[in-house]
């Protein structure tokens, strides 16, 4: 018994270790109010309904969580490969964009194929905002991150996952927040755009107020 217990021990720490590394960047990381990635097309989001936020937020999720393994993978063996036959005068990092912008890419053709399983009306809302989530600052962020912070496999798809799932909440945030700022009780002035950029600060600082200013540069 005491055998099966310590061959459990490795498996329950993945696993907590990923669970916590998801609900990271769910909250302290959230990458857009930690961080305020892809934030342009949430407050074209937000005043939509909802069936419109999921047609965006279903492709963003999968491809950020797809594109996880390949993130890195080009850290971890194309780059160091790549330095040692890269010219003295082109930096590595000036690639890194583009490798990661291509990783995004390879994550959006498999999510093309995954959305195939929905139902069509579904699958073909969901295609038609497929390129704009591929090409958010949110995905290639991500990947970003996980570089600078040398995770491992495990970590980036726990981090690309939670941040998928971040991105979610706060659309949802946002959006209630926003239903309720239309109260005849704010004044017109702050309504709009004005009263949900105070608002979005607000919980932005209240993440920070969470986790203190612990946040991963």
């Amino acid at each position: 018994m005491q055998t099966v217990n310590i061959e459990l021990q490795p498996i329950l720490s993945g696993v907590l270790q990923f669970i916590s590394y998801m609900v990271l960047a769910v909250f302290a990381e959230n990458v857009v109010l930690a961080r305020a990635l892809g934030v342009s097309r949430l407050m074209k989001l937000v005043p939509d309904h909802r069936t419109q936020v999921w047609d965006f937020c279903l492709p963003l999720l999968l491809v950020m969580t797809l594109s996880a393994l390949p993130g890195w993978a080009a850290h971890n063996l194309f780059f160091p490969w790549l330095r040692d036959i890269l010219p003295d005068w082109l930096p590595l990092s000036a690639l890194r964009p583009v490798v990661y912008l291509t990783c995004g890419v390879a994550a959006m053709a498999v999510t093309w194929l995954l959305l195939g399983l929905l139902p069509r009306r579904l699958r073909h809302s969901c295609r038609s905002q497929l390129s704009l989530a591929t090409c958010s600052t949110a995905v290639l962020g991500t990947m970003l991150v996980c570089a600078n912070q040398n995770y491992t496999i495990l970590q980036c798809i726990a981090f690309s996952l939670g941040s998928g799932l971040g991105y979610v909440f706060a659309v949802y945030i946002v959006r209630e927040g926003r239903r309720r700022l239309r109260s005849k009780a704010v004044p017109s002035i702050f309504q709009g755009l004005p009263s949900s950029m105070i608002y979005i600060g607000v919980l932005s600082l209240a993440i920070y107020a969470l986790v203190g200013h612990t946040v991963v540069l």
